[in-house]
């Protein structure tokens, strides 16, 4: 009840601001009344996935002569993904960053996109973002607009994040371990089915996975260790089996009512912050990786590499079964041959 009170303050507050803001006020010869804007990230205020989104509203603000500002509100405060999506669409929020493979869930339904979610599918963080900014990944992201009904396209900038790896309360070190083990998946269909795989799977907000564990709801979750160190998750779960079954890609998608208020020159603007907000972004991240590890073991966090990653593979066949016939035949391939 308080996190739904919370969340309606603050749709108020943003609703007020965009209202008081003035969006329709724009005179030929350019902006005369300041737009503000907002944009939810359900990662912690510390985590990158955040701090990049500040970089390209600390750029954006700049690059207009302070003519427009865009409020990054971390954490899940402005809500969870579902209602993040609800609130682009509608207009409420200006963008927002999202696993593509959870779009299906959310109303705009990508076959691709779904398929991205697929373990073991993306070979590396470079291959990732060689995939997402060719020529057939910039397809992809056309179907944006059309499949939300016309309300949210893509900004055609992405990131992508170090491998996500198995975190528990309690030591494993082969795949059998994990089978009576139930492990927080995001709320979507296909990655609830990828956890189910290898564990009971236990569909859950990422703003409650902290309660989830300290409460004994879970005996685990995946995700990557900046995740794990900024979400304070080590003080419940202090194991990690270094599967590495997902590179996380993100697409940044912007409203379609908010975009459509900006001038060309202004959508040239978001655009070239975007893509220089997503480059720290990568640059930041791969230089992190070494040090969060090591505040990791310094916190008591045992990590045990993965020795039997044939059986995981193994075990995901049927996902690839049910979730990439509807795509291109060439699709997995593609993707796959980018390393």
């Amino acid at each position: 009840m308080k996190k739904k009170l919370s969340t309606l303050l603050a749709l108020v507050l943003v609703l007020t601001m965009v209202f008081a803001s003035g969006v329709n006020v724009r005179a030929e010869g350019g902006r005369t009344q300041k737009l503000v804007l907002s944009m939810p990230e359900i990662n912690a205020e510390t985590d990158n996935a955040c701090l990049f989104l500040k970089e390209f509203a600390r750029l954006v603000n700049e690059r207009t002569n302070g003519m427009i500002e865009i409020n990054v509100f971390g954490g899940g405060q402005l809500g969870n993904e579902a209602e993040c999506i609800e609130g682009l669409s509608l207009g409420t929020y200006a963008f927002f960053r999202i696993n593509p493979a959870n779009l299906k869930n959310r109303g705009i339904d990508i076959p691709e996109y779904t398929a991205l979610g697929l373990p073991f599918l993306v070979q590396s963080v470079q291959g990732g973002l060689d995939f997402l900014y060719s020529d057939y990944g910039h397809a992809i992201g056309d179907k944006i607009l059309e499949k939300s009904g016309g309300t949210i396209r893509s900004l055609y900038n992405y990131i992508c994040t170090p491998a996500r790896n198995m975190l528990t309360k309690v030591p494993c070190n082969s795949l059998a371990d994990f089978k009576a083990l139930k492990i927080r998946s995001e709320t979507s269909d296909i990655k609830i089915d990828m956890i189910n795989c290898w564990a009971s799977a236990t569909p859950l907000a990422m703003a409650e996975i902290y309660t989830g564990l300290s409460t004994g709801v879970l005996d685990g979750c995946e995700n990557t260790y900046a995740g794990m160190l900024n979400n304070n998750w080590y003080e419940q779960a202090k194991y990690v089996y270094e599967t590495e079954h997902v590179i996380g890609t993100s697409v940044i998608l912007v409203s379609e009512a908010v975009w459509q208020q900006l001038s060309p020159e202004e959508q040239t603007i978001v655009s070239d912050s975007m893509k220089e907000a997503c480059a720290w972004f990568q640059a930041k991240t791969a230089e992190d990786q070494e040090g969060i590890k090591a505040k990791l073991i310094e916190n008591g966090v045992t990590i045990t590499p993965c020795t039997d990653k044939q059986a995981w593979l193994d075990s995901c066949t049927g996902l690839y079964a049910k979730y990439a016939t509807d795509v291109a035949e060439d699709f997995i391939a593609t993707i796959q041959s980018y390393k």
